[in-house]
């Protein structure tokens, strides 16, 4: 029997990882909405998921500034040795002690001059401890994922997140309140160290380098300077809400943030979680990378738009069904949704752009993003502050054009191909999903007088057939890919990886 070639493996490998990743991702997702469904509606008001929300925008932040990147450099370079990776290693060590000092001293007199909640503070200095923690497992779970080992990372993944819902619904039951939002996700970080030390056991050598390591520091640093503005501009719009219009309101658009942003980025991590590595592997093939990307595209415009149209089109029965007590959510819900077309492509893009050596470009693109949309949201919420929080959503709508545009230039001119191709490339999906959503709406009007959880099923059942039909009989896309993906057998690693 003829071997496969490595670029068949790879593929193979890809398709494999996608099907576990987003399996994994599927999950996650539905675990972090029921536990969401059932503090919410048990355990806490509105007012308190306000309060929570003041501090949980940055916790991602304070991640990457702690990794400064360098897990992503690792997956990146090829040139790995034990001098090296344990430079890597006592470096983010010292940045996380470093962070949680800081923790301490100022987090819980910020929150309280900010916000009037020195809670939110120390709930912040709790999940610090967390970037003490991962320093456990960030070097296994690189290798792991340049080893394309998407299986175990994600049955790994699914376990700690089984741990996270436990752990949030567990301690909100037992009367810890919103710090059920800090203590579950410590529990599902304390898994995930267990679990990649047992699949990739690693300790780190006494060694400590840096002239050998510089290069790994600066590609890190592009990379973690990237990740660090793209949770600001993510996740300042919860606390401008707050600071403007009160925990209320912020409990209000937390919810509708939950309900679209957040799923979005969790769906995407099926592509983007894998998207990197496979760059970094093909970033000398220019026509493979071309024909990835506009696959990833595709792909990611499916999942995410039969999501987000299901709940654009069916937003009041979406808090009427599962959170009753956020009524007046659900304009923020739809202009929310009607954005995540573009936060599909965008999710794409940088990955790319590190994984062929430029996270200088792709630190461009969320320069442009954290400078234009704060100062947008801000002006939206004075300007507007008549529509209360619903004006920092319509700050979306009218800022994030501006950072897209200057992402698709980036990515074009990196890959010398034009915006016009990569358009035709994946347009058809793009239409293909908002033939959809015209559907399910005109269905969404006719079922006015039936009950809101039959019209909200109804409405997802008509986005998800009319978008197979129109998929399959205009553009050929079927389910088939992943159903081979999960029958093939598992391939040997490339040799790059031996």
């Amino acid at each position: 029997m003829k071997e496969p070639s490595q670029s068949g493996r790879m593929k193979t490998s890809v398709n494999r990882g996608l099907v576990w990743i987003g399996a994994a991702s599927s999950l996650v997702g539905l675990l972090d909405l029921f536990a969401l469904l059932i503090i919410t509606r048990f355990f806490i008001t509105t007012d308190e998921y306000g309060i929570s929300r003041l501090g949980v925008w940055i916790y991602p932040i304070l991640d990457q500034a702690t990794d400064l990147g360098l897990s992503a450099a690792v997956i990146q370079r090829d040139d790995h040795d034990d001098a090296k990776i344990s430079t890597v290693f006592w470096i983010n060590l010292i940045t996380a002690a470093a962070m949680f000092v800081v923790l301490v001293a100022v987090a819980p007199l910020a929150a309280d001059a900010l916000f009037g909640h020195a809670i939110v503070g120390w709930m912040m200095v709790a999940y610090g401890t967390k970037l003490l923690w991962q320093n456990v497992y960030f070097i296994p779970v690189a290798m792991m994922k340049r080893e394309l080992r998407f299986k175990e990372l994600s049955i790994i993944r699914i376990i700690a997140n089984i741990a996270e819902f436990l752990g949030k619904v567990g301690f909100a039951w037992a009367g810890f309140g919103i710090w059920c939002f800090v203590l579950g996700p410590l529990l599902r970080v304390l898994v995930t160290g267990v679990g990649a030390q047992l699949r990739h056991p690693w300790v780190p050598k006494m060694l400590f380098r840096f002239r050998e390591a510089k290069e790994y520091v600066t590609f890190g640093l592009n990379t973690s300077a990237s990740q660090i503005l793209y949770y600001f501009y993510t996740n300042i719009h919860l606390p401008i809400v707050g600071y403007f219009f009160g925990p209320h309101a912020a409990g209000l658009y937390g919810i509708a943030n939950e309900i679209v942003l957040e799923p979005i980025r969790i769906i995407s991590a099926v592509i983007v979680d894998i998207a990197f590595p496979t760059f970094a592997l093909l970033r000398h093939n220019r026509e493979k990378l071309i024909a990835q990307l506009a696959s990833f595209t595709r792909l990611n415009l499916i999942t995410v738009m039969l999501y987000s149209a299901t709940v654009f089109v069916a937003a009041p029965e979406v808090i009427a069904v599962l959170f009753p007590g956020y009524t007046g959510a659900e304009d923020a819900i739809r202009i929310l949704g009607a954005v995540a077309i573009l936060r599909s492509v965008s999710l794409v893009i940088p990955p790319l752009l590190d994984g062929i050596g430029y996270p200088n470009r792709t630190l461009v693109y969320t320069a442009t993003a954290a400078i234009t949309l704060p100062i947008v949201w801000i002006i939206s919420a004075i300007v507007l502050r008549y529509l209360g929080f619903i004006s920092v959503a319509i700050g979306w709508g009218v800022g994030y054009p501006i950072a897209f545009g200057v992402l698709i230039w980036i990515a074009m001119f990196s890959l010398k191909w034009s915006t016009l191709s990569y358009l035709r490339d994946v347009g058809g999906v793009a239409l293909c999903m908002i033939g959809a959503t015209v559907a399910a709406g005109v269905g969404h009007a006719l079922l006015g007088h039936l009950p809101a959880v039959v019209i909200l099923l109804a409405t997802a059942a008509i986005v998800v057939v009319v978008a197979g039909v129109l998929l399959a009989y205009t553009q050929g896309l079927t389910v088939g890919s992943a159903l081979r993906a999960m029958r093939a057998d598992a391939p040997p690693p490339p040799k790059d990886f031996e």
